[in-house]
C-alpha cells in the first residue's frame, strides 16, 4: 500500500488579497521547478493541512495549497460575527484560484480537490479547461439536491441514528420536520452564543462522525472543536442552503468541457457523506474518465484504500512531466522566486538576489496603495529603462493577458504616487500610463527582454498598459 510522502515545510507562503475585505492564506511546498498542482481542500470552510502536502511527491511537485475565504489562515474568519458571506460563494472561490494562479506566474496546473474539493475543482475546471492538466477527485459530490437531502434530511440516519440524534439536539422539536439546512443557518446565525455555539458543534460533529468508515474518536473531537465547528459550519451552511450557486445537474451536463483532460475519481464505497452514486453518474459523462471505486473506504482521504489510489494517481501523474521546470529545461532556475517571497529576498539582499529572474529579466519591486485598504501592497515586476532616460523605469501590466488589468495597476489608477526599488536604488515616483509611439517603443523593448508579452496581447480585448515610473 502506498501512503503519504515524508513530512515537509513550504518554502514561501503570503497572503493575497482578493476583494471584498478579503485576504487568502497560500503556500508552496516541493520542487519549485516540479509539476505544478493545486490542492482544494473540503469542507467547505474545512481549510488546508500539512498532511496535505504529503499527497505528492515533493521532488516532482510544485504544490500549492490554499486556504479558501473565511477559513483557515485567511481572513476574515466565518467565526466572527460581522464577517460577510455574501462574498463568499463558489464563484468567487474560482475566481481566487484564478487569482492564485496568476499571482504565482503558473500557466497550467494539475487540479486535486476531495469533498467539497471536488465540486469546486470541477466547477474550476469547466470555467477554466485550459488551465487544467489534469484532474484528480476524491469523494465526488456536485451539490444537487439529492445529494444534500441524503446527507441532511435522514438519509444517512439510517447508517448513523445514534449521530443524527445528537445533529437534532439543538433544534426545537416543533422544527424537525422542516428544511434542517434552513433551520440550522437560523440557530448558526442566532446572536446568542449559547444557541449557535452548540449548534455548530452539532453540525461540525455530524461530518466528524460520517467521515470514515470506522469512526474515530480523535476526528470526532477536532471537529467538535468550538472555534473549527464554527467556522465550518456556517461556511457549509451557507454554501449548501445555496446549493453552491449551481444550476441542479450542471456539473454533470458541463463535464463535456472537460473532454481530453485526464481524470481520476477515487470514491469510497461506503462512503456515507458523498454517497458512491455522484461518482459513477460523473464517470459516465466525464469523456474518458477513470472511475476507481475503493471497495473497504468510507469518505476520508487518508483511509488506506483511497490514499492508495491517490498517491498511485499523482505519482503516475508525475512520470511524464516534461513541462518548464522539469530538470532538463536549462530556461528555469529551480531556485527561481515568485510573489512574497520574491519580494522578500529582494529587499533583503538590495536586489542581488532577485533582479535577475526567470529567462535573464530584470526585476524592480513596486510598493503601491491599497485602493480599498490603504496599505502598502508589493510586487516583483519586470522592467526595462527607457534609451531615452535611464532613470525611469518601464512596467507592463499583463497579468498574463488576463481581460481585466492587474491589482497593481489598479492601486496606481487610484494613487499614482509610489515607491520603486531597482536593486540598491530606492527612490518615490509617479506612474504614469503611456501611449502612441511611446508605448510602441517601449513595448517593443519590454517584449525583447519577456517575449510572452507578445503573446498575452493576442489573449486579450484590452490593451494591456505600459506604465513609466517617473521620479519625483
Amino acid at each position: 500500500m502506498l501512503g503519504l510522502y515524508p513530512e515537509i515545510e513550504p518554502y514561501v507562503q503570503g497572503m493575497l488579497p482578493v476583494g471584498d475585505g478579503n485576504e487568502i492564506y497560500w503556500e508552496e511546498c516541493g520542487d519549485p521547478a516540479g509539476k505544478p498542482v493545486i490542492f482544494l481542500h473540503g469542507g467547505p470552510g474545512s481549510g488546508a493541512s500539512a498532511r496535505h502536502r504529503r499527497l505528492f511527491d515533493p521532488e516532482r511537485y510544485r504544490i500549492v495549497l490554499f486556504d479558501q475565504r473565511g477559513c483557515g489562515r485567511s481572513t476574515p474568519n466565518c467565526a466572527t460575527p460581522d464577517a460577510d458571506l455574501s462574498v463568499n460563494t463558489t464563484w468567487h472561490l474560482v475566481a481566487d484560484i484564478e487569482r492564485l494562479r496568476e499571482h504565482l506566474d503558473i500557466e497550467h496546473w494539475m487540479v486535486f480537490g476531495g469533498s467539497w474539493g471536488s465540486v469546486l475543482g470541477l466547477t474550476y475546471a469547466e470555467t477554466h479547461p485550459g488551465r487544467v492538466t489534469e484532474l484528480v477527485l476524491r469523494g465526488v459530490a456536485t451539490l444537487r439536491a439529492k445529494e444534500l437531502q441524503w446527507l441532511f434530511g435522514g438519509g444517512a440516519a439510517f447508517l448513523f441514528p445514534e449521530a443524527w440524534a445528537r445533529f437534532l439536539a439543538p433544534v426545537p422539536f416543533p422544527r424537525r420536520q422542516e428544511n434542517l439546512i434552513e433551520v440550522y443557518h437560523d440557530l448558526l446565525h442566532h446572536p446568542d452564543p449559547a444557541v449557535h455555539g452548540p449548534a455548530a458543534i452539532a453540525w461540525s460533529r455530524w461530518e466528524g462522525e460520517t467521515v470514515k468508515l470506522l469512526p474515530r474518536e480523535e476526528v470526532i473531537d477536532a471537529f467538535s472543536d468550538p472555534s473549527f465547528a464554527l467556522a465550518i459550519a456556517r461556511i457549509e451552511n451557507h454554501y449548501f442552503r445555496h446549493g453552491g450557486w449551481l444550476a441542479e445537474d450542471q456539473l454533470l451536463r458541463d463535464a463535456g468541457k472537460l473532454r481530453g483532460i485526464p481524470s481520476v475519481l477515487v470514491q469510497g464505497r461506503y462512503d456515507v457523506v458523498t454517497p458512491a452514486v455522484t461518482a459513477w453518474e460523473l464517470s459516465q459523462v466525464l469523456p474518458g474518465a477513470e472511475l476507481v471505486m475503493v471497495g473497504d473506504s468510507g469518505h476520508a482521504f487518508d483511509e488506506p484504500g483511497t490514499l492508495h489510489e491517490l498517491i498511485s494517481a499523482t505519482d503516475r501523474f508525475a512520470s511524464d512531466w516534461q513541462g518548464a521546470g522539469t530538470p532538463q529545461d536549462d530556461e528555469r532556475n529551480a531556485d527561481m522566486l515568485f510573489g512574497d517571497e520574491h519580494v522578500r529576498r529582494y529587499e533583503e539582499t538590495d536586489g542581488e538576489v532577485g533582479h535577475d529572474w526567470e529567462k535573464g529579466a530584470p526585476c524592480l519591486v513596486l510598493t503601491t496603495k491599497g485602493r480599498k485598504t490603504g496599505e502598502d501592497r508589493k510586487f516583483a515586476l519586470i522592467y526595462q529603462f527607457d534609451d531615452d532616460d535611464e532613470k525611469n523605469p518601464v512596467i507592463v501590466a499583463s497579468k498574463g493577458g488576463a481581460p481585466e488589468d492587474p491589482g497593481w495597476y489598479k492601486n496606481l489608477q487610484a494613487n499614482p504616487e509610489v515607491k520603486v526599488q531597482v536593486k540598491a536604488d530606492k527612490f518615490t515616483a509617479r506612474a504614469r500610463t503611456i501611449e502612441g509611439e511611446e508605448r510602441a517603443k517601449l513595448w517593443e523593448k519590454l517584449a525583447a527582454v519577456w517575449p510572452d508579452y507578445n503573446e498575452y496581447a493576442k489573449k486579450t480585448d484590452r490593451e494591456i498598459p505600459v506604465v513609466v515610473l517617473e521620479r519625483v
